[in-house]
């Protein structure tokens, strides 16, 4: 029976039931002991629980103990709960019992005493039977590794597309390290925390790190992140053997480290991170492009644009506001200030959110443009950062950087003016050549935007700082050295005139300035915008001290008397002023002039007295367009430049001579004196010169051969040029190509229709980085120039050349042509049938990014299979207006898969005989964007391979065009195409 079972299993604890007897009686005295022996065995309970409850202690210790290495096994939790019910079950049981007062005479029936005492026994049956499983089971197994922690990244859409590209690495089998690089705020966390939860959430990798890294970039911080990830316990162990353990770990694993915050180099091998690690990946954020060359691939994050910057805020902020004119006007100066940066316009939108009162908005306007010392609290860390980045700087590079607050918000300033004003105020003291002082600035400035305190603009090298660092820069500068005054369309008192230091006036009317104003102190003084249209007469007489005078683009039609108190000038920018048309005898005064730029006034001629500016170093001058050889005044202006006034100047290390009409006939007279007395110059380094004859040009070499002597063996020794060689027929290349773009170091443009290339020429185009041929009516090809003499080349442009049928013969011996080559631009060559003729040396056209065909009537392929394999770096090809062009490449060219793989927009335009773009089955051209096609009315069909282009954002055509197109049973594809298809 069920019953001796129990009593049996119990054994001496409780007295057994009294046999013999039959129906209740029987049961009665069967069961008897349940109820005589009730308080024993309940005390016999509380103790077996006791027991049970110093069990479950134990084994929730070791679980703690071990939690972040093991887990729980099934076995152990169901023992858990099993306890957890049993002493649910015991409070039950105890507050039946307490009702019983523990004997016979209890409040409660017979009969329930009887089913308490049973279920009190059954209960210490089943805890003891639960202690004698705890030993049997066990408790914890090896815990398996969360692949990752996820980020819980917001999303932008401005993001989206370098986190596709971090994603497309990550993909990639050939990267190992990837580099986020771009300035504070922009947004390179958010973009690794939206890849990292991505490639998480994939399931591609066994596990993904992420380790915040501090300023000191400490190895045993990254190692202990890592190792905790991994639970391997290695608090004992050094740096080198927590290395070890870390690279055993993640030999065989997949697996992604996420390092964000770098600001310093990082040696990988010495955390543990090894190269041999196959399928290991390193993603690391850095402020500072001096730590990028530690990666495979860059991925450099830009500031928002304009349109992206004002779409954040308002998300932030509320769209709502945006209904009051005047609040979306200060949150249009907030969007301005903040500067495309994401992180500013989150912390000053988030102090804005639904804040509808306008006062509010302009003392956050305010706020953000004042130059006072108290830092605003939300922008502390934006300041800190630039403060820290200037307190790591070198004195030198200390000055320039702060030199920067002179300047307005937001201007795009130029390299070599930014560079002239920092030698003028003397923060390059250690360089007596201008030249040496160019070089260092460059070097500067090249620091300066590694590190994102600057911002490097597209075209002619210009930079600009984000609004925030000005200010800031500014802030530090008076705290410095005090003194300095920015002014935009202000009043500005006396008193600040006399205090001020350094002085920037923009937008102000000549009726705002002072006669004379008190300011001996003033070292530098910038006066800029049209409503400026005289000074008073006596306006510089307290300013002996000046270093540096900017007049840039105001409306000054002469300068005053008092010029000549300047005696301390070293700079003078006089650039724009179109209404200049003389300048005053006074400026013999001017003897510590070092940079004079007088490009684009209506100067005619440059007076005799500039030959007593012995300390010159830099001259540039332009003369306009020819307005009928007569000045405003009605008289003949004479010769340009004056004999002898060019040789005066020894000390002339850069010359500049700009004459944007090449027909005027006083240039023509006047050039042959001016470029032999430009040849006896021994300092000159820098030249930008139009020699209107090839004999002009020859005889100016040869001349200047014979003054160096042996320093000018190999042809001349200019660090920089721009020269142009004989009449220019056709002009409408200036408007195509922007020669800026690509290297103003040294540019040569050959128009002379010569048939025979003379040897002068040659050496200068052995220096030349770009190089123009325009209008050669001789020429076959550039080959005949001599291969060797285009090594150097980065860019070249041919227009015009009738005769032209390849741009390189192969067959010609030499070096490896056109190796560095980055732009090659063709325009109206009639009898161009190739551009590239014979065999292609390994090296040749590697560099190539962008190829531009126009108006060339006789090519009817454009790339050869020879040339296909050498356009690796090719990313922007445009033919236009090629009548007889029938295919890209070549029919039967067997193109392998890493054909074209960096090429982003193709256009295609007035091509009418064009059928075939490529056949090739295998291309899946990789990073192909944009493809335009106009007037190209043979072309029916795509190449079938275009359904791999990933990265294809839109397709610019004629509708009806695409309409006609074969899609070969791909109605999936052309719906595709479709959704992207603009109409043009």
């Amino acid at each position: 029976m069920a019953e001796a079972a129990i009593v049996q299993a119990v054994g001496s604890v409780l007295t057994p039931a009294v046999e013999g007897g039959s129906g209740i009686f029987h049961y009665l005295k069967l069961n008897c002991g349940y109820v005589k022996h009730l308080k024993r065995n309940f005390v016999e309970l509380e103790k077996e629980l006791t027991f049970l409850c110093d069990c479950e202690t134990e084994v929730n210790e070791e679980l703690n103990s071990n939690k972040t290495k093991k887990k729980m096994t099934r076995g152990c939790k169901l023992w858990l709960d099993s306890v957890k019910e049993v002493r649910d079950e015991f409070e039950i049981l105890r507050s039946q019992y307490q009702q019983t007062g523990g004997c016979l005479c209890g409040k409660r029936p017979i009969h329930s005493q009887l089913k308490l005492g049973k279920q009190i026994v059954e209960m210490v049956v089943k805890i003891r039977s639960l202690r004698t499983e705890i030993g049997q089971i066990i408790k914890m197994e090896p815990k398996p590794q969360d692949p990752f922690v996820s980020r819980h990244a917001s999303k932008f859409p401005s993001h989206k597309e370098y986190v596709e590209t971090l994603e497309k690495h990550l993909s990639s089998g050939g990267l190992k390290k990837i580099c986020i690089c771009g300035p504070l705020g922009v947004g390179k966390t958010t973009i690794m925390e939206n890849s990292h939860d991505s490639v998480g959430e994939s399931g591609r990798f066994d596990i993904i790190f992420w380790v915040n890294v501090n300023t000191d970039g400490n190895i045993s911080d990254i190692q202990e992140i890592i190792l905790e990830r991994l639970k391997v316990n290695a608090k004992e162990l050094d740096n080198a053997q927590r290395a070890d353990n870390i690279s055993k770990e993640l030999k065989d694993k997949r697996y992604v480290l996420f390092l964000d915050g770098v600001s310093s180099e990082i040696n990988f091998k010495e955390i543990g991170i090894h190269d041999d690690h196959g399928r290991g990946k390193v993603v690391f954020a850095c402020r500072s492009r001096e730590f990028c060359w530690q990666a495979d691939d860059v991925i450099h994050v830009e500031r928002l644009s304009p349109r992206e910057a004002k779409k954040l805020f308002w998300e932030v902020v509320g769209v709502n506001l945006k209904k009051n004119p005047d609040i979306e006007q200060e949150a249009d100066s907030i969007v301005e200030e903040c500067g495309g940066m994401p992180y500013m316009l989150k912390l000053i939108g988030k102090e804005l959110v639904n804040q509808s009162e306008v006062a509010i908005w302009r003392a956050t306007v305010d706020d953000l443009r004042s130059t006072s010392s108290e830092e605003k609290k939300e922008l502390e860390e934006v300041y800190r950062f630039f403060k820290l980045v200037y307190k790591n700087l070198s004195s030198v590079q200390q000055h320039c950087l702060l030199g920067w607050a002179i300047f307005p918000t937001g201007l795009e300033i130029s390299q070599d003016y930014i560079i002239d004003c920092w030698a003028a105020q003397k923060f390059l003291p250690r360089f007596g050549k201008i030249g040496d002082a160019r070089d260092t600035g460059c070097l500067i400035l090249d620091k300066f935007e590694k590190k994102s305190l600057l911002q490097k603009q597209s075209k002619e090298k210009r930079y600009k700082m984000i609004e925030f660092f000005q200010r800031a820069a500014l802030r530090i500068a008076n705290e410095r050295d005090g003194g300095i005054l920015v002014k935009e369309e202000k009043h500005i008192s006396e008193e600040e005139w006399k205090d001020t230091k350094k002085l920037s006036l923009f937008g102000f009317p000549s009726s705002t300035l002072p006669d004379m104003p008190n300011c001996c102190e003033i070292l530098t003084l910038i006066v800029e915008g049209r409503r400026l249209e005289k000074l008073p007469m006596s306006f510089f007489e307290y300013m002996c001290h000046l270093q540096l005078l900017d007049l840039h683009d105001t409306s000054i039609r002469c300068l005053p008397p008092s010029i000549s108190r300047l005696i301390n000038l070293n700079a003078l920018f006089l650039r724009s002023c179109s209404l200049l048309f003389q300048l005053p005898k006074e400026i013999r005064y001017l003897q510590k002039l070092e940079i004079l730029d007088v490009r684009h006034t209506r100067i005619q001629c440059l007076p005799s007295e500039i030959g007593q500016l012995i300390k010159l170093k830099c001259l540039r001058v332009s003369w306009v367009e020819n307005v009928g050889n007569h000045t405003h005044a009605g008289a003949w202006p004479g010769e340009m430049i004056s004999s002898n006034i060019i040789s005066k100047l020894c000390l002339l290390e850069e010359l500049i001579i700009e004459v944007l009409d090449p027909s005027d006939r006083r240039w023509k007279q006047n050039v042959e004196s001016i470029a032999g007395e430009i040849a006896a110059l021994e300092q000159l380094t820098t030249l930008h010169f139009y020699f209107p004859t090839i004999k002009c040009f020859k005889t100016f070499i040869n001349r200047r051969k014979s003054v160096n002597g042996n320093k000018s063996r190999h042809g001349d020794n200019f660090k920089s040029f721009n020269i142009v060689v004989g009449y220019p027929q056709s002009t409408s290349l200036l408007a195509g190509f922007d020669v800026s773009e690509w290297s103003a170091e040294k540019h040569l443009r050959f128009s002379a229709g010569v048939e025979e290339i003379p040897g002068e020429f040659l050496t200068i185009l052995k220096q030349a980085y770009s190089f123009e041929l325009i209008g050669s009516q001789y020429a076959v090809n550039l080959s005949n120039f001599g291969v060797d003499n285009l090594v150097r080349l980065q860019a070249c442009v041919i227009e015009d050349c009738n005769e032209m049928t390849s741009i390189i013969d192969g067959n010609h011996r030499g070096v490896v042509p056109f190796q560095g080559l980055n732009n090659l631009h063709i325009k109206n060559l009639p009898k161009l049938m190739h551009i590239w003729v014979g065999p292609i040396a390994s090296g040749s056209l590697n560099s190539l990014r962008t190829l531009r065909v126009k108006i060339c009537h006789s090519i009817k392929t454009l790339f050869s299979k020879e040339m296909v394999a050498q356009l690796n770096e090719l990313q922007d090809l445009q033919v236009e207006d090629c009548q007889m062009i029938e295919e890209i490449v070549e029919a039967g060219t067997v193109l392998a898969i890493g054909e074209f793989p960096k090429l982003k927009t193709l256009e295609l335009i007035d091509l009418p005989k064009l059928s075939t773009i490529c056949n090739s089955l295998l291309l899946p051209w990789p990073s192909l964007e944009t493809i335009k096609i106009k007037a190209c009315n043979a072309l029916k069909s795509f190449p079938s391979t275009f359904k791999n282009t990933t990265m294809l954002k839109v397709i610019k055509g004629d509708q009806a065009w695409f309409d006609q197109l074969e899609w070969e049973n791909c109605t999936d594809l052309k719906v595709r195409f479709q959704d992207i298809l603009q109409s043009i």
